[in-house]
Order: structure tokens, then C-alpha cells, then sequence
């Protein structure tokens, strides 16, 4: 089994591609959402990141997946695929993150009303002037979980 991938002293984790999470504790869905041209959308929050967020109390992660990635990025998506998930042990807390990828579907007129800034479509190769903590392992694994569900050569 490989290593957890340390953030600071209280966070490290790990990356599960296909991990079946049906009795664990998950508190995020996000997702590597591409348009036809294999750009990447992102989010500006204080930082760039991928769409996503918590889940409301009795939506099922698909609902979560599809009303963060609307409030986000004013956007629809559709083949929506599981990746797996980011086990999170913060502390002596273990929760899950999961992971999705997704083809845009609609770019509708963006409203910045909720946690973000901006939206982005941005090619693979510009990602890291963007996402400058993407070069973790752990991202780098799930980027390409993302890039081969839908055969992207980088």
C-alpha cells in the first residue's frame, strides 16, 4: 500500500481510485469536468481549484456533484463518472473526498453569488499556473484517473 501524502501535521492523504465508499464517511464531491477541446474547468475561490463542495443533508452525491458544479461555475455537466476517493485523516479523524469527472454539458452566463470568483476553462498545460499545489501526488493521481476515462494524452 503506498504512502499518505502529508499536507501539514494535523492532514495527510491518500488517493483509492475506484474505492467503494458505501459505509464511509464522505464530506466532499468534486469533480475533473472537460469541454470538447480537453480544457479543464476550474474555480477561483480564494485559491483555483475544481468545482465541488459538501453534501446537504439527504441529497445522494450525484445531487451534491450536480447543484455545487451549478452554484459554482453557472454550469451543467453530463457523463458523469466515478473515480474514486481522497481518504482524509485529519487528526485521528479519517472522512473520504470523492472524486468525479464529467463532460460540460452548458457554459450558461456565470453569477459569482456563491463561494466563487471566477470559472476557467484551461488547458492541461497551463494548469499548474493556476492550481500551483497540483503537483502533489495525490492530485497528480487523480488528474490522470480523469484524463484516462476520456483518453486525454497530456
Amino acid at each position: 500500500m503506498k504512502d499518505y501524502e502529508i499536507i501539514n501535521d494535523n492532514i495527510k492523504i491518500k488517493w483509492h481510485e475506484n474505492l467503494d465508499i458505501q459505509d464511509k464517511e464522505y464530506r466532499q464531491v468534486s469533480a475533473f469536468i472537460y469541454n470538447d477541446n480537453n480544457e479543464l474547468l476550474i474555480v477561483k475561490n480564494e485559491t483555483w481549484t475544481l468545482p465541488g463542495g459538501h453534501p446537504e443533508k439527504g441529497e445522494t452525491k450525484l445531487e451534491t456533484l450536480n447543484r455545487e458544479v451549478m452554484e459554482e461555475t453557472c454550469s451543467t455537466i453530463k457523463d458523469i463518472h466515478y473515480l474514486g476517493a481522497v481518504e482524509v485523516i485529519e487528526k485521528d479523524e479519517k472522512y473520504y473526498q470523492l472524486r468525479y469527472t464529467a463532460k460540460l454539458d452548458k457554459l450558461l452566463k456565470y453569477i459569482p453569488e456563491f463561494e466563487t470568483s471566477e470559472r476557467k476553462l484551461v488547458n492541461l498545460d497551463n494548469l499548474y499556473n493556476y492550481i500551483t499545489w497540483g503537483k502533489g501526488v495525490t492530485f497528480q493521481e487523480q488528474l490522470k484517473s480523469s484524463m484516462k476515462v476520456w483518453n486525454i494524452k497530456k
